[in-house]
């Protein structure tokens, strides 16, 4: 009687049991659920998805690893033009600052070069026309009739005597005149090959620095240089150009932030 009593009873808490269960897991689904729903990854999103979205998921999950594998591969200077607006506009204001004084620069060298050439041939031309002495020096007579070598040394005039002058000699001022040339152009080609070089292409290294960016500062100050040393030839040719105007003002730059 007794054993008969306890087998209703049995079975309302095994199935109690289960229906408790049951609504355990379906709470415990309904959290997951609503987890993954609001972004937090918990790893059981699976089991509410077809196989389908299964492999979307899972393709998805290798392309975030991916993305994260770039971005480790960044350098400091791409994350930080990618992550600074306002230090990217700067860096690349710079940049075209800098490619607008390189052009610039190389378009003088050319005239500069051109320039010594041209001196080169009217002063070679002037020592070919001189008067020579008996051992082949060449001399020049100034307007007031004295008489000098291509060394600038005075001619005697027992030595000079023995010279039959015409008037198609160059005289002495000519003579310097063409080698001063020759010397200015020599020296303006150099110093604009300074400025392209020791300037324009010591800021271009730092520029390109990827692990050691320049500060913002350090590119305000980047494009004040390459404007105070730049050659006269070079402000003419870039006359009207807006890369070098007024620079930001310090209060902006102190604001932009880097590494």
């Amino acid at each position: 009687m007794c054993a008969l009593n306890s087998e209703p009873r049995d079975l309302r808490e095994a199935f109690l049991i289960a229906e408790a269960e049951t609504l355990r897991r379906r709470l415990e689904d309904e959290r997951d659920f609503w987890a993954e729903m609001s972004g937090i990854d918990n790893g059981k999103i699976a089991r509410f998805l077809s196989g389908i979205e299964r492999e979307k998921r899972r393709d998805d999950r290798k392309g975030t690893a991916s993305a994260r594998s770039q971005r480790e591969d960044l350098t400091r200077l791409q994350i930080l033009l990618a992550s600074n607006s306002a230090y990217a506009q700067l860096y690349h204001e710079t940049f075209d600052a800098l490619r607008e004084a390189e052009d610039a620069t190389d378009r003088a060298i050319l005239k500069a070069q051109t320039a010594l050439e041209e001196a080169r041939r009217r002063f070679e031309d002037t020592l070919d026309r001189a008067a020579t002495t008996p051992d082949g020096t060449r001399v020049f007579r100034d307007k007031w009739g004295q008489v000098w070598t291509e060394h600038d040394e005075r001619l005697s005039e027992a030595d000079s005597a023995n010279i039959a002058w015409r008037s198609s000699y160059p005289g002495y001022e000519a003579f310097v005149e063409d080698r001063e040339a020759v010397h200015h152009s020599l020296t303006r080609l150099e110093a604009l090959q300074g400025y392209r070089v020791d300037t324009l292409g010591r800021i271009r290294d730092r520029l390109m620095d990827e692990d050691d960016p320049p500060s913002a500062e350090e590119l305000e100050q980047h494009r004040r240089e390459m404007w105070e040393r730049m050659p006269e030839e070079v402000r003419a040719d870039l006359k009207g150009s807006t890369a070098f105007d007024a620079p930001a003002p310090k209060a902006v730059i102190a604001q932009i932030p880097s590494f």
